[in-house]
């Protein structure tokens, strides 16, 4: 069973700081990065979510296996920023990305933004499958190598 939970221990937050290494080395093949000389990624962009007001960390969970995060934050009244999402390699094409995220867009009604990185297609694939799965219908735009994705999870 899946299931997701907001981070609020600094042991949590330690954990999801380890697994945002292999979220950046998964992504550095889209983003052109490499490891810096310590052998770890910046991990600043999580640490925002940890710190700020209307910023959300949470683990995802399939059991009792760690199997990804999610960061969202506030991006303007009444829109939400899926601004990482991340399921490991093991958990993917299994349904567990696809019912955290119907978890995630219950706990938080209104606009949402997603955007992911042009040039991945498995990201893209995701996106498209899930939220019209869920029954949303969603804009997309390009703006240099990022695609956002908008939609709205109630009706006014």
């Amino acid at each position: 069973m899946v299931s997701c939970s907001e981070v609020v221990t600094p042991y949590e937050q330690l954990i999801l700081l380890d697994l945002w290494q292999l979220y950046m080395a998964d992504l550095s093949e889209f983003r052109q990065s490499s490891v810096p000389v310590n052998g770890r990624y910046r991990d600043d962009r999580m640490r925002t979510y940890f710190a700020y007001e209307e910023h959300w960390a949470y683990q995802i969970r399939n059991g009792d296996e760690l199997a990804g995060f999610a960061l969202i934050r506030k991006s303007e009244p009444g829109t939400y920023l899926l601004g990482e999402f991340f399921i490991l390699s093991e958990f993917r094409k299994r349904g567990v990305g696809t019912a955290a995220v119907t978890q995630l867009l219950h706990k938080f009604h209104g606009n949402w933004q997603i955007p992911f990185q042009s040039n991945n297609p498995n990201a893209a694939t995701f996106w498209q499958k899930t939220i019209s799965s869920l029954g949303y219908s969603a804009r997309e735009s390009t703006e240099l190598d990022e695609v956002l994705v908008s939609f709205k999870t109630v009706s006014n």
